[in-house]
């Protein structure tokens, strides 16, 4: 089979070459898809963010 030792050595190389392509292809219908609630995830993260106590250690000393 195209010079390959075993079937299963085929195998793989035959999915990691499909799962590359899914994966452009999948890239390719998202690129510019828009989240749908970016404004509320952007400021659920501020809030998240001003009460992080691991942020504000340095403003402390």
């Amino acid at each position: 089979m195209l010079g390959f030792g075993d079937v299963w050595v085929f195998l793989g190389y035959a999915l990691t070459v499909g799962a590359a392509a899914l994966c452009v292809v999948y890239g390719i219908l998202n690129w510019n898809k828009p989240k749908e609630n970016e404004p509320n995830e952007i400021r659920e993260e501020a809030e998240w963010e001003s009460k992080d106590p691991e942020l504000n250690e340095g403003d402390a000393k």
